[in-house]
């Protein structure tokens, strides 16, 4: 686990959001200048959950003791490119 979701979550005190965050987020992404920051989770899921109100209160909390009081964020699904589906399905077409 990277040590920047590892902070994250420790500061996390609710035990269902700090879970999804441990299991599920794959980066986090800050702009400094902007005090802006991408969480990257690599399932809709947990995304949802994450994007509920509860587990927005939770994420919000745990992020501003890391991040300060002026830090806004967004929720982004992982895309690892296409998916295996996507692959068998020839994008060529032929007239």
């Amino acid at each position: 686990m990277n040590h920047d979701i590892k902070t994250l979550a420790e500061a996390i005190t609710h035990t269902h959001t700090q879970g999804l965050v441990q299991s599920h987020v794959k980066a986090l992404n800050f702009d400094e200048g902007a005090k802006h920051l991408v969480v990257v989770v690599d399932n809709a899921g947990p995304l949802h959950e994450l994007e509920s109100k509860d587990g927005d209160h939770h994420l919000n909390a745990g992020l501003e003791k890391v991040y300060g009081e002026d830090i806004t964020y967004e929720l982004k699904l992982h895309s690892a490119g296409q998916h295996e589906r996507e692959k068998a399905v020839p994008h060529v077409i032929k007239r």
